[in-house]
């Protein structure tokens, strides 16, 4: 089958989005399918993602960039906080205000916009060349979507629309009030033509399928299957490594409630360290000092992804911050499923409901706190633990059945399968899933 990928980032660019992209192609093509992808270059992230995909099989396009424009009136240069800052930074200030409106109204639908004109001219060009029997665009950014609708209709091939996060009613937007019907309206004209839809949570499909009446497909995110780097390991003698691999999100995602329960360790805080690994840790060592912990808070920057992979693995626990809103009910996050791979302890911290922390405490993950008494009881534990066993145990290998990216990418090549072959969409994959009575449900119409 001849299977087009429409994504904005795409490996080696290192993020979320690229990550699940990138591992979507290599099942595709290992699965025996003609995979072509059409992503954006060049983009403000590293370019440490590895990938074995020939670069024969993938076409990047310039994007034109709405947002020099503001970074001009800033007096700044061009960066990805220039970007997202009309979807997810607030300012402070008139002028803040004054450029955040005018951001809203540059990126509609988003920032990554112009690179639309490049896309749809180089999905033109293949397509006369190389006929896909099927377009499949991952989003956000929303701008793929706009990509897929355009070529689908002109070449009448069908097309998958996948929302790694919501574009309409996304809860980590801050863009101005008037924005929100706009959004809405363009999702509905755009996702209308679309044969079905793919998420990465229950909650995420149900509002899909409500939202646009599609067929809806649950596909998490995933663990990798494969041999990982073989990490250096803590012993006794080491204090507990808390890692953290991403970005902070102030107020919403942030370590303050762990903070607070180191602090309230007494002489144990000593044997605690808070490793931050992440491209935009804004406001992480101000916390640490307001807490009086910054002697065991480290704020480390970027890696690697394969290094980050090795970090997680080596680490006593890692730290899962979550947001505690109704917004982020059906939010798994991808680091969660690459936690999950890892092997180690996942302390989830800052809400009680939600996927994520539903999925930790079925699979016995983990520990999922709110308060910084119970953080301070699980650290006191784990400390025990480590000085008498030398290092705290992992969950149970079987806690990972199902949810290894193998496992999930089948249900997208079932669908590919549906819909090329004219079959009703809609029912579950014809693979055999895992038996497992934990697995997630897979939604359907």
């Amino acid at each position: 089958m001849r299977i087009l990928l429409l994504t904005q980032a795409f490996p080696p660019f290192n993020t979320s989005g690229a990550v699940r992209v990138g591992k979507l192609a290599h099942y595709l093509i290992e699965r025996g399918h003609d995979v072509r992808v059409i992503t954006a270059s060049p983009l403000p992230y590293p370019r440490d993602l590895p990938t074995d995909i020939s670069s024969d099989l993938v076409i990047r396009t310039r994007s034109l960039d709405p947002f020099v424009l503001i970074a001009r009136l800033r007096g700044t240069r061009r960066n990805q906080s220039v970007t997202s800052a009309a979807r997810s930074r607030p300012g402070t200030g008139h002028r803040a205000r004054l450029l955040r409106w005018l951001g809203a109204l540059l990126a509609i639908p988003e920032a990554q916009v112009g690179w639309y004109p490049s896309a749809v001219a180089a999905g033109r060009r293949l397509i006369r060349e190389w006929r896909p029997d099927a377009i499949y665009a991952s989003a956000l950014p929303f701008t793929s979507h706009l990509v897929a609708a355009r070529l689908a209709r002109s070449s009448r091939v069908p097309w998958i629309a996948e929302f790694r996060d919501h574009f309409a009613d996304n809860p980590y937007s801050n863009l101005p009030a008037w924005r929100d019907p706009i959004d809405r309206w363009i999702e509905r004209r755009v996702v209308r033509s679309a044969a079905a839809c793919v998420s990465v949570s229950g909650p995420m499909v149900e509002t899909l399928r409500a939202r646009h009446g599609k067929p809806g497909f649950v596909v998490l995110n995933g663990y990798d299957g494969e041999v990982r780097p073989n990490p250096t390991l803590s012993s006794a003698e080491t204090p507990l490594r808390i890692l953290y691999t991403g970005v902070i999100y102030p107020g919403r995602r942030d370590p303050s409630t762990l903070f607070a329960a180191i602090a309230s360790l007494g002489p144990l805080a000593k044997e605690v360290e808070v490793m931050f690994y992440g491209q935009d840790l804004r406001g992480v060592v101000d916390l640490a000092r307001r807490y009086h912990v910054s002697e065991q808070v480290h704020v480390l920057g970027t890696i690697a992804h394969s290094d980050s992979l090795a970090q997680q693995q080596a680490a006593d626990v890692l730290l899962l911050l979550l947001w505690n809103d109704p917004r982020e009910v059906g939010v798994y996050t991808g680091k969660l499923f690459e936690y999950i791979g890892a092997g180690r302890p996942i302390l989830a911290v800052g809400s009680q409901n939600g996927v994520a922390a539903q999925l930790i405490r079925e699979r016995g993950l983990g520990v999922v706190a709110t308060d910084s008494s119970a953080i301070a009881s699980a650290l006191r534990g784990w400390l025990e633990e480590k000085r008498s066993a030398g290092r705290v145990a992992g969950p149970p290998e079987d806690a990972k059945t199902g949810l290894s990216r193998q496992e999930q990418f089948a249900v997208v090549d079932d669908l590919l399968h549906q819909i090329v072959d004219g079959e009703h969409v809609g029912r579950l994959p014809r693979r055999p899933q895992p038996s497992n009575p934990r697995e997630p449900e897979l939604s359907q119409p």
